[in-house]
């Protein structure tokens, strides 16, 4: 009897082979899974085929294509899978037979498998062997080197290992490690812990409970080994296991309950020196099951402990990875300790991040007024018992406070500051570190900053550290990365290592103060983004190096959802989402209001004296110049044409969404800001019902987007649609008032479902309507109000306890499931992008750029560049990988019921009825990292694209690959080499390398060229990666030649909460991919922003049109300048990177006109108003506002006039000479 034994489990695998070692009957093989190529052979040498498999369910290839063969010749077989009850398939055994197969292979362990076996043998080959019944092991129990006595005896073990007065560590692990008997890394790991005088508590269980056998889940066994009568004993958990926990029934409400913080240690599952190799750290299969799912259980990343291992006899096993083991302990420490010292012990570091670093940006959070958040939380602290000797009265007072003391900004540094600084870090401390670092980690820190301490921040043989020390708070400023000391870098050394003062920062925080614990304040700052591997990072990564093993509790904007993940991937973060700023409808203002007041007497006028519109008519004209709509909008066939077109154009731009104000930490909205936010809530569809503002549209009579997009027709009553878009507005936020009137009481809604708005309505709209009020008032309004734990949990993270896991998202977009916020929030699951969702988002996408594209030129676009940003993919679940797979001309094959991607399809000619367009991907280095699956499908899509037997006029992908094949065999490369170079169409930064280059450049000022930009973008760009998720080369000629061949540009966007303004990367990516190509062509690309922040209306719009739109709507609208005004130093601050941010897309890009640089300068520089409120809460604020509009008339992107200029350079000189003197003696 010859048994063959198939599986994907590494302990089935190993006891499998044990068995066959010594059993002379029957004749087991256990067989390697490699697909098909020698299934035959394995067929014929057995007579019974066993499948024993976990995770992928029956939907795997391999099995199917077993399973059909075994199932066509009728032989004996039995495919099972692990936590699968209906995933069997058999011939030849009965239900019975099927039962105890799958009672030997749940309990597990040798014996368990040797009897399994010996019972096939006797029940199927007629052997006389003996075979015990399915023996019960243990479930879970407590594992230790020196403990031999039964592992579910913790009274015992405690009694022999338990120290008290000890912090503790509980160690969870898989119970199949302990059936197999090698503990070689969990006692390297104990032996750790124990080194740190810490007890250390391991236990081994499934992940699940299998109702079947009757096993208990892994909540009962951590109830069981890690508390003692009911109490919690231990201080911080670390989890081995992969996946998500919830999967086996561990609610993250029961670790909450629990309050212990999980830390999340890898077992790699390559070796040790193929991990140390891997630039990306995890191989994408790792990314997801060991980082992306764990994240869904609040825990926070730590590092790698173990890796594999194979011995001579083919045996796989872990062994520890010895100084990250160290590290891990370590950490575990740490965070215990946060749970035993007293508050009034803590030290705490503050780190205000700084980009650019200058004092025009201290606090540099998006979205957030940080000075005042930092300010609430100074406040809470002090009475949780933290120490400190004052806390400033305002975040003026705070700023000043700040100022006063050394910063990064060392041009208004005076000498008296320096010898003065809190934070000081001596030569000899920082040479004594340094000598302790690996020797890679010392080399590379000299190559590129010099010897040791280097020359940044060096006052006089000290390392300064910015900052305020306030009692046992330090509150200070984290460190420039260092391109803007050297430029250069840029072009030469994009994965530099940040300078000797960098890490001689974390290190005086972490190792000469003794910080407990630091805070990075907002979204975002520069550690995460140091070079090094992308996951899993070793002792030689600049993240690790710089942090160490401090706790790092990190406020995050919930909306950022990428950048939040790189900080907890890669700074080890605890995430504490917070609230996105207020936001309301632009609505109408000064000139805006006066066009459209003339626009609606000329409609009146068309339809009720036509003979008299002649006047009507130059009051349009008038008012339309007033508003510089000169060449932008189409003035059609007729006049008529142009006033709806401005009629639509001002409907638009006053319905967008803007920022009206920054969000502090903890404030939940309230009174009229409360119904603000809840109107935002409630324009956009969630769950598949109606918005409230598409309700009260169709209640009045009027389809929404008719209304939106057709503002110039009348209604009955002689309004134009877009006064009655006004009024729909006005009533939906009438029924807001009206509950907020009553407190949000889930009673108000019946009152409120007798106002006349609702009064009269159908039953189907009467219910809609109920639905969405009760919404509002049972689920968006406890949510939001709930936003204090922002506060409440950043404190209860610095005690080490567990903060609750929350999804992420945009609220306006994704909708109050993101809510509360005060929550570690997570992504997605990478192998499930593109949903069906996303794809027809991204079919929507791709229509819209074709269609705009004929418009523009009159035929389809041939090749497309689009940038590729994890965040927004994930907030949209891929929606932008979707639209590339539509413009080729692929659609994704999802696996039920798990909806993620397990292949793609070509869509045929016939269907697709247009030509197939190529499409190069920019991605982002956190893209790379995050979301490598979609690399490897991408890669597939375009060489099944490129294979197809298809005319060059109907497949331009295959057109260009064949084009560029026979550019590069005109070099001297040979065909199979071209044909791959020819072929790659994923382009990103170089492994362990993250940016675009071109803002850090922009701001250095050290450019003065496109040619100087396109160099930059390309070396930061031009790696291409495969099918792989790895980079294959630096490949900058084949990268250029994909630029210089773009017809189109593209970057979507899924939210209105931040857009190409908000922050420099924008600009970075996109606008640098734009000036790559005019830089290689002489000539502009048509370049476009996918707009799907609403699902039911997505729209695309030039990057022209787009800056245009956002200087009128937002720039220049009262609302957002007044909003800001309130934040004082911090309104002020980003103010001016707004400015900044609008010149560097001008650069790159040529999207401003003279018109909105006068507007920057009058209303932001040159007001009497805004210079006064300017010197008084931000000076350096201004300085850098006239600079900057200086330096776009310098660079000739501004005709400013001469009046304006003289204006602004005496200003600049003023206000340089007033901070040049309150830094007298400067350094």
């Amino acid at each position: 009897m010859r048994i063959a034994v198939y599986t994907n489990i590494l302990r089935v695998h190993v006891l499998a082979r044990r068995c066959a070692a010594y059993m002379e009957e029957p004749e087991v093989r256990v067989c390697a899974v490699d697909g098909m190529d020698r299934w035959e052979e394995m067929r014929a040498a057995a007579d019974l085929h066993l499948f024993l498999w976990m995770g992928t369910g029956l939907d795997n290839d391999f099995l199917k294509q077993a399973s059909r063969d075994l199932q066509k010749r009728r032989m004996l077989h039995l495919i099972v899978v692990d936590n699968a009850e209906h995933d069997k398939v058999t011939y030849g055994f009965s239900e019975e037979q099927i039962q105890r197969t799958w009672a030997y292979f749940r309990y597990d362990g040798e014996a368990n498998m040797c009897n399994l076996f010996r019972w096939l043998g006797r029940e199927f080959g007629g052997l006389s062997c003996t075979a015990e019944p399915p023996t019960p092991l243990a479930w879970n129990g407590v594992y230790h080197p020196a403990w031999a006595g039964d592992p579910e005896d913790i009274a015992g073990y405690l009694g022999v290992h338990y120290v008290e007065g000890r912090p503790t560590v509980g160690v969870i692990f898989y119970r199949s490690e302990w059936i197999t008997g090698d503990f070689t890394y969990h006692t390297a790991l104990i032996r750790a812990i124990e080194a740190e005088g810490m007890n250390a508590v391991a236990v081994f269980s499934n992940a699940y409970r299998d109702a079947r056998v009757e096993s208990p889940t892994l909540m009962e066994a951590i109830e069981k080994y890690f508390c003692r009568d009911g109490a919690l004993y231990v201080d911080v958990i670390i989890s081995t296991m992969k996946f998500s926990l919830k999967a086996g029934g561990t609610r993250p409400e029961d670790l909450y309950a629990l309050g212990v913080p999980v830390l999340e240690a890898y077992t790699v599952l390559a070796s040790k020196e193929e991990w140390e190799r891997s630039p990306a750290g995890l191989d994408p299969m790792e990314v997801s099951m060991s980082v992306a799912m764990p994240e869904f259980d609040g825990v926070i990343h730590a590092v790698p402990i173990a890796a594999k291992v194979r011995d001579e006899a083919g045996e796989v096993s872990y062994a520890p990875l010895d100084e990250r083991m160290e590290r891990m302990a370590r950490k575990a420490r740490k965070w215990a300790a946060l749970r035993h010292k007293p508050n009034a012990e803590k030290k705490v570091a503050i780190v205000f991040h700084n980009y650019p670093a200058t004092n025009a940006n201290i606090g540099s959070a998006a979205g957030l007024d940080s000075p005042e958040s930092v300010l609430s939380l100074l406040r809470a602290m002090e009475r949780a018992g933290y120490v400190m000797e004052e806390i400033p009265e305002s975040s003026k007072a705070f700023m000043k406070l700040l100022t006063d003391h050394a910063t990064n900004d060392r041009r208004f540094m005076t000498t008296e500051q320096a010898k003065s600084a809190d934070g000081q870090l001596t030569a000899a401390q920082y040479g004594a570190f340094f000598t302790e670092l690996p020797e890679q980690v010392r080399t590379q820190l000299e190559r590129d900053w010099g010897d040791a301490p280097g020359d940044v921040f060096n006052y006089d043989g000290t390392l300064l550290i910015p900052g305020t020390l306030n009692g046992n708070i330090f509150i200070t400023v984290q460190p420039p990365r260092g391109f803007g000391e050297d430029p250069g870098k840029l072009l030469h050394s994009p994965d530099a290592a940040p300078t000797h003062h960098y890490i001689g920062y974390y290190h005086w925080l972490r190792d000469i103060w003794q910080a407990d614990a630091v805070i990075h304040v907002g979204t975002h700052g520069s550690l995460e983004w140091l070079p090094g591997k992308s996951t899993a990072l070793s002792n030689r990564c600049w993240p690790d190096v710089s942090l160490g093993d401090l706790p790092d509790i990190y406020p995050y904007w919930i909306t950022i959802v990428g950048e939040g993940i790189q900080a907890k991937r890669r700074g080890a973060a605890c995430l504490i989402s917070h609230l996105s700023p207020p936001m309301e409808l632009a609505g109408e203002f000064e000139e805006i209001g006066e066009l459209e007041q003339a626009l609606d007497e000329y409609v009146h006028f068309r339809a009720a004296q036509p003979d008299n519109i002649e006047a009507a008519q130059e009051l349009v004209r008038e008012k339309a110049a007033a508003c510089h709509f000169e060449g932008e909008i189409d003035e059609g066939d007729s006049f008529d044409d142009y006033a709806d077109a401005l009629h639509n154009y001002v409907t638009d731009l006053k319905n967008m969404q803007i920022r009206t104000g920054l969000h502090i930490l903890g404030r939940a909205p309230a009174g009229e800001a409360l119904i603000d936010f809840l109107c935002a809530l409630v324009r956009m569809e969630h769950g598949g019902e109606k918005s409230l503002v598409r309700l009260v549209a169709e209640q009045s009579g009027y389809d929404y987007e008719e209304l939106l997009t057709h503002s110039e027709r009348m209604t009955a009553d002689g309004m134009t649609y877009g006064r009655k878009l006004d009024a729909v507005e006005t009533d939906m936020r009438a029924l807001i008032s009206f509950l907020a009137a009553h407190d949000y009481a889930p009673e108000a809604v019946a009152r409120a479902m007798e106002l006349p708005v609702i009064a009269g309505s159908s039953e189907e709209m009467h219910a809609a309507f109920a639905h969405a009020l009760h919404e509002v008032v049972e689920d968006m309004v406890p949510r939001l109000r709930r936003t204090e734990g922002e506060i409440t949990e950043t404190l209860r993270a610095l005690t080490g306890r567990y903060i609750e896991p929350s999804p992420a998202g945009a609220p306006t977009t994704n909708g109050v499931d993101v809510l509360p916020t005060g929550r570690n929030f997570y992504g997605l699951d990478p192998r499930c992008m593109p949903t069906p969702a996303a794809w027809e988002y991204g079919k929507q996408l791709g229509d819209a750029l074709i269609e705009q594209y004929i418009s523009d030129e009159g035929r389809y676009p041939e090749a497309v560049g689009i940038v590729f940003w994890a965040g927004s993919n994930m907030r949209s679940h891929g929606q932008c990988i979707a639209e590339l797979f539509y413009l080729m001309g692929v659609r994704p094959v999802w696996r039920r019921p798990s909806q993620r991607v397990c292949g793609l399809e070509i869509i045929p000619l016939a269907e697709l009825q247009r030509p197939r367009i190529d499409v190069t991907a920019r991605i982002s280095g956190l893209f790379r990292d995050a979301v490598p699956n979609a690399i490897r499908w991408v890669d597939q899509a375009v060489r099944m694209v490129r294979d197809l037997d298809e005319s060059d006029e109907e497949n331009y992908v295959r057109k260009h690959v064949l084009s560029d094949t026979a550019w590069l065999k005109e070099q001297g490369e040979t065909q199979e080499s071209a044909w791959e170079r020819a072929s790659v169409r994923i382009f990103g930064d170089p492994p362990g390398v993250y940016g675009a280059g071109v803002a850090d450049l922009l701001e250095s000022k050290a450019w003065e060229t496109l040619d100087d930009l396109a160099a930059v973008y390309t070396r930061f760009s031009g790696t291409a990666y495969g099918g792989d998720g790895m980079a294959r080369a630096y490949d900058p000629e084949v990268f250029q030649r994909r630029m210089a061949g773009l017809d189109v540009t593209v970057k979507n966007e899924d939210t209105r909460e931040t857009h190409m303004f908000s922050s420099d990367d924008y600009n970075a990516y996109h606008g640098g991919m734009i000036a790559t190509v005019r830089a290689l062509t002489g000539k502009a690309p048509r370049s476009y922003t996918g707009d799907s922040s609403d699902r039911q209306r997505i729209v695309l719009r030039s990057v022209a049109e787009e800056a245009a739109r956002l200087f009128r709507g937002e720039a220049m609208n009262p609302k957002f300048i007044e909003g800001m005004k309130k934040h004082g130093y911090k309104g002020a601050s980003d103010l001016a990177n707004y400015l900044a941010h609008s010149y560097q897309w001008d650069a790159t890009s040529a999207v401003m006109k003279d018109w909105m640089y006068e507007g920057y300068a009058r209303k932001y520089v040159l007001d009497a108003g805004m210079q006064e409120w300017m010197q008084e809460v931000n000076p350096w604020a201004l300085h850098r506002m006239a600079e900057t509009l200086l330096e776009a008339q310098q660079r000739g992107l501004w005709n400013a006039s001469q009046e304006t200029l003289d204006e602004l350079r005496s200003l600049y000189l003023s206000i340089e000479g007033d901070l040049e003197e309150r830094a007298e003696g400067s350094i």
